[in-house]
């Protein structure tokens, strides 16, 4: 094997190897991404409440939920068993179908988040 063909083939071999090593669910110089509120959210047995969930995003991100939905819908940080926290969103904010609520992720962590007015409906960013 000539020596271009050996390097060729180990460059090719460490590019493989690199791009299996990093997590393919995280997005890497994103500025922002948008989560649905998923048509029928309101029903307890609706198979998806929010799209995606969880999102994976970077730290500086803003994400946008819109409501897909034909009933009004909150966003609010916490979780029905711990309550609303301070994070991003409120249960004042009422989201009738087409508006929308956004919120920038400036530090890593994972965030829970659910709908005040149908608590089975729980989300999660996940800030890398």
């Amino acid at each position: 094997m000539s020596k271009i063909s050996t390097t060729v083939l180990l460059t090719t071999l460490a590019v493989g190897l690199i791009s299996l090593s990093i997590d393919s669910t995280a997005i890497f110089a994103q500025t922002a991404t948008s989560i649905s509120i998923v048509p029928g959210s309101s029903a307890p047995n609706n198979p998806k409440f929010y799209d995606p969930s969880p999102a994976n995003i970077a730290v500086g991100t803003t994400v946008t939920w819109t409501n897909n939905d034909a009933t009004l819908h909150t966003v609010v940080s916490g979780s029905p068993t711990t309550g609303e926290t301070a994070d991003f969103g409120s249960s004042s904010t009422f989201l009738s179908k087409g508006k929308t609520i956004s919120h920038t992720f400036d530090t890593a962590g994972t965030f829970d988040y659910y709908c005040t007015l149908h608590p089975f409906m729980i989300g999660q960013v996940v800030v890398k």
